[in-house]
């Protein structure tokens, strides 16, 4: 009898309920639009050391189209997979990929020197020029689930 008339008392004092603040805004979904990609690359020997990690020029060639030359820094055993080179448009920003892909016999050869690439990219972009470009160099990750040996039989 006591619980019951402590949880009637309990249930009697709730303060009275406060108002609720209003939900946030949902932000506009991104566009992303595909962007055209043209692509050549070559290796970057012939630029001095110091002048290559780093640089990014991009320049307007006319309304839609902008060129972008960059050097990419990666190890000797890797170069650039120009064909799969992708971009897209999210907003007022170019987003670029640049893959590595290996050129080792095995994923576990060690990491050696490292060397530059350039690559000279001709974008044509859809709905105008963007205010800014962003450009990413990624490396495929390996990761082994499992291994499976067969013996030929003769």
């Amino acid at each position: 009898m006591l619980k019951l008339l402590l949880a009637w008392a309990l249930a009697q004092a709730q303060p009275a309920e406060l108002p609720l603040p209003p939900p946030p805004e949902v932000p506009a979904p991104l566009r992303y639009l595909p962007v055209r990609v043209d692509a050549q690359v070559a290796a970057a020997d012939s630029i001095p050391a110091d002048a290559r990690a780093g640089d990014m020029l991009v320049s307007i060639v006319d309304g839609q189209t902008l060129r972008v030359a960059v050097t990419v820094r990666h190890d000797e055993l890797e170069r650039v997979n120009a064909a799969d080179i992708r971009a897209w448009r999210a907003e007022d920003d170019l987003q670029i990929v640049i893959p590595l892909v290996s050129n080792t016999a095995t994923p576990f050869e060690p990491r050696c020197c490292i060397t530059h690439s350039q690559a000279d990219l001709m974008l044509t972009l859809p709905a105008g020029l963007p205010t800014q470009v962003t450009v990413r160099t990624e490396r495929p990750q390996l990761h082994v689930i499992g291994e499976q040996r067969l013996v030929p039989q003769h």
